[in-house]
């Protein structure tokens, strides 16, 4: 299996929609190339009583690689609605910091140290494009069309940005993509986590959706 990495420290700003049978024939017509096919299996870690998602801090395993993702400020990853942006930690020392902030807790040396619980781990099959780069923006353009082990499809239009001052032009970018594809919605579409929790543990799903988190 292969891992997808990021750097550490950057915005992710994305948009998910609903993959349509056309899809692909459609990012194909705006000259995207399919760059890789990934199998990696997630895993997801918590406190017991869920402190980490009821602050929309997501700690995830892929494979062997820790990431972090949270909100820049607490309450505004959401962007006009459906686009969401993220603040994205790769290095583990920077993870155990950002936890133990979170937390309240001494920083660990290492993850491991921490008594969390795997709360979520499911199997994805991801089939990802690249757009060639458009009208002089700097910006790279990816669009995963994943499909999780428990029988869940979604796809993702994702730019990632080193500052904050590029969100806004990033989510420009993300929504003419959107629109070109002809899966631009004004109403958010649920990604494979959220799907997971409603599925598989009600609790922590309904624990989320009272703290306004997804």
């Amino acid at each position: 299996m292969h891992s997808p990495t990021h750097s550490s420290g950057s915005i992710e700003v994305e948009r998910k929609f609903v993959p349509g049978p056309q899809v692909e024939d459609k990012l194909h017509s705006l000259g995207a190339k399919l760059q890789n096919e990934l199998t990696f299996r997630d895993s997801y870690y918590d406190t017991p009583d869920c402190r980490l998602t009821l602050g929309d801090v997501w700690l995830r395993r892929r494979e062997d690689s820790w990431e972090l993702k949270y909100p820049p400020q607490r309450g505004t990853r959401g962007l006009n609605g459906a686009s969401t942006q993220y603040l994205e930690l790769n290095c583990e020392r920077d993870i155990a910091h950002r936890v133990s902030e979170e937390l309240n807790i001494p920083c660990p040396h290492s993850l491991d140290l921490l008594e969390l619980q795997e709360f979520a781990s499911f199997v994805t099959k991801r089939r990802r494009f690249e757009l060639p780069p458009r009208n002089g923006s700097k910006h790279k353009v990816v669009v995963d069309l994943d499909t999780a082990d428990f029988g869940f499809s979604v796809g993702e239009v994702e730019v990632l940005v080193e500052t904050q001052e590029e969100v806004q032009s990033a989510l420009k970018e993300v929504e003419e993509i959107c629109k070109k594809l002809g899966v631009l919605s004004d109403s958010p579409v649920p990604g494979k986590m959220s799907t997971f929790l409603k599925i598989n543990r009600a609790d922590h799903y309904k624990q989320l959706l009272e703290a306004h988190v997804l």
